[in-house]
């Protein structure tokens, strides 16, 4: 597959991660198949996937932002009019994805996979507030009639529940500083509504360069619960697959890949106690086929920065 690097801002010409990767791993059976997109986004990997699949097979997609929707699924649809493929588009988080796939009377699929990345019409969109680079409102939320924002984490939650999002989903050095400061400015009946008023205040506060991106990140993980339905949604995926159905996903820090990790090792396994004999009775029910981590080739980094931290892991069902 030739892939179009593209340019960024432009939803025509997204880099996808991992693109050549991600398809490759989705297989194709003689039966009917059913793929489920579990963060459509901005849908390169969605197209080349369905540009696999045969006539009255079904494509599934989850996004949990109502906009990536309305932009993708017009686009996709005039596409593929004429391809006898089922297309699905469902607004709604993955963390769902068990009711809503039995809600379409489906009781197995044969492929899934998850981009747990969020996509560039977030970053580079000021007034969705995910990047300390562009000024705007400091909201973070995917779907803003579910989660509460940033904002409203940064105004209301205490010193001690500000450093524990810190620490374990930022992993900030800085975490107990940046925590107290805010507490602090707060009792001075300072509020924070923007992200350059909170980016500035946390580059005078830390000496550490990428403060401001782990501070960011931290805020948005609890913003949308992504760990949480992470999990879940990792778990339920794995239930639904059918035998020999993949799954694949690509996650862009550490916190997401060591969930994905050690769910894949769980699940490839007969036993998961300690007991000299046996008493969990769990059964394997993945083959790992990705021993360690798929990483972007050099020039999949050169042309997309973003697809550094990358990294995918891929399964299938037994």
């Amino acid at each position: 597959m030739k892939k179009n690097w593209g340019k960024k801002n432009n939803t025509e010409l997204h880099i996808s991660v991992l693109l050549d990767e991600l398809v490759n791993s989705i297989r194709i059976f003689k039966k009917k198949n059913i793929i489920v997109d579990c963060t459509l986004g901005m849908w390169w990997h969605a197209r080349e996937i369905i540009k696999k699949l045969n006539k009255w097979d079904t494509f599934i997609w989850f996004d949990a932002d109502k906009r990536n929707l309305e932009i993708a699924q017009p686009k996709l649809q005039e596409e593929f009019k004429d391809s006898w493929i089922e297309l699905i588009f469902i607004n709604d988080n993955f963390s769902n994805l068990k009711k809503r796939i039995e809600e379409l009377w489906f009781s197995k699929i044969t492929g899934i996979y998850y981009d747990l990345w969020i996509s560039s019409l977030h970053v580079d969109d000021g007034e969705r507030g995910f990047s300390f680079r562009i000024d705007g409102p400091l909201d973070m939320r995917f779907n803003p009639e579910v989660w509460i924002s940033a904002s409203q984490i940064v105004n209301s939650y205490s010193k001690d529940e500000l450093l524990r999002i810190f620490r374990e989903y930022g992993e900030e050095p800085a975490a107990r500083k940046i925590a107290e400061w805010i507490f602090a400015q707060r009792k001075l009946w300072t509020r924070f509504h923007t992200t350059k008023q909170l980016s500035d205040y946390i580059g005078t506060l830390s000496k550490f360069p990428k403060s401001k991106t782990r501070i960011f990140q931290a805020l948005r993980i609890e913003a949308n619960g992504e760990l949480d339905v992470i999990e879940k949604s990792l778990q339920d995926a794995i239930e639904l697959l059918d035998i020999w159905g993949t799954i694949f996903v690509i996650s862009f820090h550490s916190l997401e890949d060591r969930i994905v990790k050690n769910i894949f090792k769980k699940e490839s396994k007969d036993c998961i106690c300690s007991d000299i004999i046996c008493m969990c009775h769990h059964k394997k029910s993945l083959e790992i086929l990705s021993k360690k981590p798929i990483l972007p080739t050099d020039e999949e980094i050169q042309h997309n920065s973003r697809s550094r931290s990358a990294k995918a892991r891929y399964a299938k069902k037994i």
